[in-house]
């Protein structure tokens, strides 16, 4: 309702202080309402600030605006009603009468929600206030200002560079020390650097704060998605002129953990190992990850957002960009022809653009990542819990809300160029969601031999003969690589003599020169060493490897005469080209759509197309136990999500085998990975992303 003039103004509260504050954007006058009780900076343009100060001098709004007119300034009633809403919104008036404590109870009320309540919204991040600092930091100030003039952060910078020259160097070490990160005397040396480090960042804050004659009005512990984080307090820094003051209370956190982790990483490559060694490995990899990962990031209001703002001069980025974000997006989709939120040239319009759409879509991974996360570590009921409201009122709900504002506009929007084309975006992508379109899927194969050889060598040895072809057929009974062992050939020969010293001394016992006795210990003796000889003969014809089939040698060591191999190598190996089979893995929810006898592709990792024409022949009916081709896990790089448990590749989700009829001679020599399209009943993108949730749904709907 419109303002009456005549009628008695409130007071202001005796509190609120009015200071000048830095010019606006445009380079405009501005100051600025100091609330004590809120620890809030309100900005005042030219008009609000002749407002505020001639508010105190009069009793009615007629006396002020005649009092603003006489300096010569013109202010519309709306003016003045808008600035009387915005004292009463923020409570910068005095509760004079009943209706205004009536008022204030009412405010009271709305904002006070129930304990679950307000744990679903806040669960992310509390703060909570443990000290007030002010009067401590300005008693230990006088001792710290002298570090400012020393400028430590050169010495500390060069030290970290020589650091890291020498954590390079000693890149093995540094990186096993993350190997025994489960120890109890890891976990305490873990936390304790992190209470250093963080208590030195929140120092950073407040000490510079001082040093430009702020107040720190708090510092305390907050809640990071239930992790605890310290905190201060410096809203005081807006009352800076300069931005570059305030940028510089927002990077001295920032700061002194660079220079801690440059510090702690300089000693760590110069101290020997032992305990102090393993606080440094902490505080040094404590400072630089959360320094770079996390209180850099503009996207979320740590330092970084902060310090981006201050860099730009635009207090409010955030909001700022979103109100701005909103309004493009709308325009793009529906030719509104709306005025921006706020006068806007071209630059800053798409500066703003393109941080609120690059702060939303990390927001949307942020989030996603945090549901699972607080899912898969909370207990099954909280877990689920956490999840729905991590992506309900953080994901869904911002959506739901922007959608709700569209069909609050839908009376203004009209078919223009930009509403039509939005439109048929609009049905191509609900088609290609609903329409049956996709009858074709690739899926992760092998072309492989079921009769294959690995030769090894039975002992260390030495290669005499390589007659190991690549690519060409070899024989049955072909002799593929002759190896000869020293200390084989060695004892044959001391054998040899032995036994010839033996056989002598055997002819001499025949014709009656020894006794009865010595002639059976004689043959003893004899015997043991002609098995000896057999033995070491026998070693020696498995060194040499001939082919026990007809094939084609595969994969092989490029070795030559005088090579030697340990008993390790795998050597060569042999491939029956007629036991050539090819197999697919599919998942579970593809096995009903799969059309069997339909024609298939194999395309290898290589690209090459094998010239061979397939046929779907059938699908094993039970999902496999595990993958007996490692080069198809993940774990080596391949496409089915597997893990490793006791040298076996277990697949994380139901894998079912295909087998492919071969027709026709296939010139394949050796085993090769790669994929297959695989012809299905076609189906739309929507039932397949719906039978995946259900999928989903059904593998942890188990307690």
């Amino acid at each position: 309702m419109p303002i009456d003039l005549n009628a008695q103004l409130p007071k202001l509260r005796q509190n609120l202080s009015l200071l000048v504050a830095p010019p606006d954007e445009d380079g405009e006058p501005r100051w600025q309402i100091f609330d004590p009780v809120s620890n809030k900076f309100f900005y005042l343009s030219r008009t609000a600030f002749y407002l505020f100060r001639e508010w105190r001098h009069v009793s009615s709004s007629v006396e002020l605006l005649s009092r603003i007119e006489v300096r010569g300034i013109d202010v519309e009633e709306v003016e003045l009603e808008y600035f009387l809403r915005f004292l009463e919104g923020n409570h910068l008036l005095e509760a004079q009468s009943e209706n205004d404590v009536t008022r204030l109870r009412g405010e009271a009320a709305k904002q006070k929600k129930h304990v679950l309540l307000w744990l679903l919204h806040n669960y992310l991040f509390i703060k909570i206030p443990l000290i007030r600092p002010d009067l401590l930091l300005t008693r230990f100030y006088p001792f710290i200002k002298q570090l400012f003039r020393l400028r430590l952060d050169r010495v500390a910078l060069v030290l970290g560079c020589i650091g890291l020259v020498v954590v390079l160097k000693q890149w093995d070490t540094f990186t096993h020390t993350f190997q025994n990160l489960f120890s109890m005397s890891a976990i305490f040396y873990y936390i304790a650097a992190l209470i250093f480090v963080k208590t030195a960042h929140e120092l950073g804050h407040a000490f510079v704060a001082k040093r430009y004659g702020c107040r720190v009005s708090s510092m305390g512990i907050a809640f990071l998605l239930m992790t605890p984080i310290l905190y201060t307090d410096t809203t005081d820094a807006w009352r800076l002129r300069s931005r570059f003051q305030r940028l510089s209370i927002v990077m001295a956190g920032v700061k002194v953990e660079i220079y801690i982790a440059c510090v702690a990483t300089f000693l760590w490559g110069i101290v020997p190992d032992g305990g102090f060694r393993s606080v440094l490995f902490f505080i040094a990899t404590t400072s630089w990850i959360s320094s770079l990962l996390i209180n850099t990031s503009p996207f979320m209001r740590f330092d970084g957002y902060y310090a981006l703002s201050d860099f730009l001069g635009m207090e409010n980025l955030q909001p700022r960009s979103f109100l701005v974000g909103k309004w493009f997006l709308r325009e793009r989709l529906f030719g509104f022809g709306f005025l921006p939120p706020e006068p806007l040239n071209r630059k800053k319009c798409l500066l703003m653009v393109a941080y609120a759409w690059s702060t939303w879509i990390y927001r949307f991974f942020l989030f996603l990542g945090i549901a699972a996360l607080v899912y898969y570590f909370a207990f099954k009921i909280l877990g689920i819990v956490l999840f729905l409201v991590e992506i309900i009122w953080f994901v869904l709900l911002p959506i739901f809300k922007e959608m709700k504002v569209w069909v609050s506009l839908r009376e203004k929007m009209s078919l223009n160029r930009t509403s039509v084309m939005t439109l048929l975006f609009f049905l191509l992508a609900l088609a290609a969601l609903v329409l049956p379109w996709k009858s074709q899927i690739s899926a992760p194969a092998v072309a492989t031999f079921e009769r294959h050889q690995t030769f090894y060598p039975s002992e260390s040895s030495r290669v005499v003969s390589w007659q190991v072809t690549p690519n060409e057929k070899v024989k049955r009974g072909q002799l593929l690589i002759l190896l000869e062992s020293p200390d084989v050939e060695q004892q044959i020969r001391l054998t040899q003599i032995k036994l010839d010293a033996l056989q002598t001394r055997w002819q001499r016992a025949s014709s009656g020169a020894v006794e009865l006795d010595s002639v059976f210990t004689l043959q003893t003796q004899l015997s043991r060493e002609q098995s000896r000889l057999q033995s070491l003969l026998e070693r020696r014809e498995k060194l040499a490897i001939k082919a026990p089939y007809d094939g084609y040698i595969g994969e092989w060591l490029p070795l030559t005469e005088g090579d030697y191999v340990n008993g390790q190598s795998p050597l060569a190996t042999l491939y029956d080209d007629e036991s050539l089979v090819v197999k697919a893995y599919i998942e579970g929810r593809i096995v009903p759509l799969l059309k069997e006898g339909s024609k298939v592709d194999f395309i290898g990792n290589d690209g090459e197309i094998l010239s061979a024409q397939l046929l779907i022949d059938k699908v094993l009916p039970t999902a496999i136990k595990s993958l007996n081709y490692p080069g198809l896990g993940s774990t080596y790089g391949g496409a089915i999500a597997t893990q490793k448990l006791d040298d076996q590749l277990i697949p994380e989700e139901a894998t079912y085998e295909v087998q492919l009829k071969l027709i026709g001679e296939v010139p394949l020599m050796r085993q090769q990975f790669g994929k297959v399209n695989l012809a299905i009943e076609p189906h739309s993108l929507l039932i397949d992303g719906l039978r995946r949730i259900y999928g989903v749904f059904i593998r942890e709907s188990g307690f």
